[in-house]
Parts: structure tokens; sequence; C-alpha cells
């Protein structure tokens, strides 16, 4: 198999490299990443200034763009005449549940690669530098929970046959692999964000504001869906990506663009236009 990988928290992140290592037991990898961090940046494209690469001593592909870029580039020009089995892209650092794929430059690349017709698959640590640190065992075990993923399941050739999908995969953050309790099929979920925009004076006395996406604390079980109750196994419960993460599994989101509803349609045709 052959692997084209990507990221939003740059070229030397430790997800990138755990996923890079744990995916060439099982094929070729080839990386192409932005040469900083990009987090945020969704699925934009650099169309009114030039991309740059620089290949690194690993091989690695740096690219002074966002992930879209780096998966626009690659597919198109870098590697156009090679046939990739899947994009992966992360092990991003942190949760991308819920709303967080519409910002996401983890997901934001996927999408991309799905675009072009390839699977995608956008992978995330939940947790990961939460506390101001990361660990490198805690990607590794992510990244081999990724591969076990595509080696015990056919999810690669279902993804294959779902066009216009993104599987996001959020992983728990966890100190031993055994602590997961296994996989979830979610659907996203949806929590209130704790604090939108921070306002600061900075040292020349101009406001300034930073954007954020952290959501407000609380215990998402206790969040239930009219299909949900306690008497109700947690193995047949339907869950969204944060309740499934929350009580210790691998949640498997698959996210369709390019969707008009038809009941949509029927209401807005009814418009006198």
């Amino acid at each position: 198999m052959k692997f084209l990988i990507s990221n939003d928290d740059g070229v030397y992140a430790l997800g990138l490299l755990a996923l890079y290592q744990a995916l060439s037991t099982i094929g070729e990898v080839v990386v192409v990443a932005p040469n900083s961090e990009q987090s945020g940046f969704s699925s934009a494209l650099s169309v009114t200034t030039p991309l740059h690469t620089h290949q690194l001593p690993s091989g690695f592909i740096a690219v002074n763009g966002s992930p879209a870029d780096c998966i626009y580039l690659a597919l198109h020009e870098l590697y156009q005449d090679t046939h990739f089995d899947c994009v992966i892209t992360g092990i991003n650092s942190g949760a991308n549940l819920g709303q967080d794929v519409m910002f996401s430059g983890t997901f934001g690349a996927a999408l991309t690669a799905q675009l072009s017709g390839i699977p995608a698959i956008a992978t995330s640590l939940v947790g990961a530098g939460s506390k101001g640190e990361e660990h490198v065992g805690h990607y590794q075990i992510a990244a081999n929970e990724i591969v076990k993923l595509l080696k015990e399941t056919s999810i690669l050739d279902i993804c294959k046959n779902l066009p216009y999908h993104v599987l996001n995969v959020n992983i728990p953050d966890v100190d031993k692999a055994d602590e997961i309790k296994g996989r979830k099929i979610t659907s996203l979920g949806h929590r209130q964000v704790a604090h939108p925009v921070q306002h600061i004076v900075d040292p020349r006395g101009r406001d300034a504001y930073w954007l954020s996406l952290r959501k407000s604390k609380h215990k998402l079980l206790e969040t239930k869906t009219e299909h949900q109750s306690r008497d109700v196994p947690l193995s047949v419960v339907k869950l969204t990506d944060d309740q499934a993460v929350t009580a210790g599994y691998i949640s498997l989101s698959p996210v369709r663009l390019h969707h008009t509803p038809v009941a949509s349609l029927d209401k807005l045709s009814a418009l006198v236009l």
C-alpha cells in the first residue's frame, strides 16, 4: 500500500513522525507537510502567493503553505504519477471533535484528498498537549491503533466506496494501549465554546484578540439523545464522537461533504425567486 500523509502541526510534529513510522510497517509512506504550524486553516489554498518546497534529511517534504496546499501540491504536481491507496492526516495534537472539523487543517487536508477521489482519514489524539507537554509514547500508541484499524478491518475498502466522505478518527490520549476500550462508529457532536474570543491589550496599548475553539467542561455522557437511556448497553447506544472518546473508545465519524438534502431543496423550491 502507498500512503500520503500530512498534518497541520508542522513537518516536525511528534504525531506526524509517529504516524510515518507506524504506517511504514505496512506500506510505502510519502510525507508532504507544512514547514510551520497551520492549525485552523481548514481547507484553505494559497492562490495569491507561490509555494516553495524543501526536502529534509528524513525525506519529508516541507511546504510554506497550508495543509490543503500540501495535499493539493503533492497530488497534482510532486507525485502526480503516483497512485496512493489512502491519504491520512495527523496525528493532530488535540481533539478534532464535532464542529471542530469545520476549522481543522488536519481535516481540511483530508478533505482536499477526498475531493480528488482518494480515500482520506483525518486522525487526532484527544488531550495531547493539554497540560503543556506531549508524550512521544502516546502518539506511538495512537499510530499503532491506526495501523491496527487498517489491518484488522475493511475500513479502507469501505472508504473507497464512500465518495465525498472523510473518516474523522479521534483517539483517547492514554498511557497504555490496553486502556483503550475499543472502537465506535459515531456521529459528530456539538459543544459550546467556553470563551470564543479573549480580548487583551498588547504592550503598545492596542486591542488584540485571541480566537479559541476550547470547549466548556462538563460530563459529556450525561448529555443523552432521545434514543439513549441508562438501560441500554453502551455497545448498542448511538454515540457522538465526544461521548465515545470520553468513555475510552476510539471514535470513527464518517463526514460527508457536498451534500444537498432533498428536503432542503423541496423547501427552497417553494420560494418565488
